[in-house]
């Protein structure tokens, strides 16, 4: 069975529209998206018609390249505005990487984290990490199981979503998580030994059938094309594929994250 995150995504939207509904002022979001990256528009737009849908104010503020020291200049001043709500980068920014790339999400103030990108200073948990477990939450109730006991194995655990998904299934209470990473010894080894496989890597067919246990459940969360293979999904008892997977879902958490900065 392969989970279609769009249907996922459009009902997590209509809960959150009725939440935003009852609200005094509608939330704002402000998105800033550096050069004209096609892919990064794309994304952008995406959001901008979830938080539509839901009912948040989305503004896309598009610039050039731009330097570290004045982009950090205009994340401050965007953010200062009280009228917004959440501040996010579209990631990724041309030229800016590393510790400079660190230094420009500092500049988001953490009560203004909407994306979870600074999660272990402000407590907002990433879209992505977010929407991964509300996927697992819809699967339990596929299953009629929970997943809190089962061996989970993540792939690109010392990645930017690997990490605080790691952090945040134990926090959660899943018990029995394995991590693999590019220096793991017997990686393939540790991956079959997975009830439930995640990989968020971002390679193309890293992923393979002979690494995973027929019948297991697996979440592909590789951008662009997928880590796993077709094959993969295809053998599993249940799998979230690359595309209309995890992505959909990460857009309408991405919403659900501004609700929480309300509530904050």
């Amino acid at each position: 069975m392969i989970i279609d995150g769009r249907m996922v995504a459009r009902e997590l939207e209509k809960e959150l529209a009725t939440k935003v509904a009852v609200l005094g002022d509608k939330p704002k979001i402000v998105s800033i998206l550096v050069g004209s990256n096609p892919a990064s528009l794309l994304y952008s737009k995406l959001k901008e018609k979830a938080a539509r849908r839901v009912g948040i104010d989305f503004e896309i503020l598009k610039v050039d390249e731009i330097v570290k020291e004045d982009l950090i200049d205009l994340v401050r001043k965007v953010a200062a505005k009280d009228r917004v709500t959440g501040v996010m980068l579209q990631l990724p920014i041309p030229n800016i990487t590393g510790s400079e790339l660190s230094e420009v999400l500092k500049a988001i103030p953490l009560k203004k984290d909407v994306d979870g990108m600074r999660w272990e200073e402000s407590g907002i948990m990433p879209a992505t990490v977010r929407a991964i477990i509300h996927l697992m939450n819809n699967i339990e109730i596929i299953i009629h199981d929970s997943l809190v006991g089962k061996r989970i194995v993540v792939v690109g655990a010392r990645g930017a979503v690997g990490r605080p998904l790691v952090y945040y299934l134990k926090k959660l209470g899943y018990r029995n998580v394995a991590e693999v990473e590019w220096d793991t010894t017997s990686p393939a080894d540790i991956i079959r030994t997975g009830e439930v496989v995640i990989s968020c890597v971002g390679k193309e067919a890293l992923v393979t059938t002979e690494m995973v246990t027929a019948g297991s459940i697996v979440i592909d969360v590789g951008a662009p094309r997928g880590d796993m293979t077709k094959e993969v999904y295809d053998n599993a008892r249940i799998a979230v594929g690359v595309p209309n997977g995890v992505g959909p879902v990460t857009i309408a958490c991405l919403m659900n994250n501004v609700l929480d900065l309300v509530k904050k």
